[in-house]
């Protein structure tokens, strides 16, 4: 429901769990007048965030926060810092995430 029932971005590659976001001076102008979902989003962004902490902190399924994410990223009021990550190193970010993860609930 909070996607208007879409799983995947319209205008954007699927986000990585690990990419970092940032809140734009757009998206701070604007927050009054978001809905309550991106505007939790917007919040929890005025400090560079992964997509998947936003997910754990927001109590969000990870799939609906990447939505979100670039809707907002859209509109201007996100930025996206995605994460190079070298092969031999993704199961050690996610270990660092699951880790990251757990430290939140």
């Amino acid at each position: 429901m909070l996607t208007g029932g879409r799983v995947r971005p319209l205008n954007a590659e699927r986000l990585n769990i690990a990419a970092q976001v940032l809140t734009t001076k757009d998206g701070r102008a604007a927050f009054d007048r978001l809905s309550y979902e991106h505007r939790d989003i917007v919040a929890s962004c005025l400090q560079w965030s992964s997509v998947a902490e936003i997910a754990a902190h927001l109590h969000l399924h990870l799939g609906v926060v990447r939505v979100l994410v670039a809707d907002l990223m859209a509109l201007g009021y996100l930025v996206v810092r995605e994460v190079e990550v070298p092969a031999n190193q993704h199961g050690q970010i996610i270990e660092r995430v699951i880790r990251g993860l757990n430290a939140i609930r």
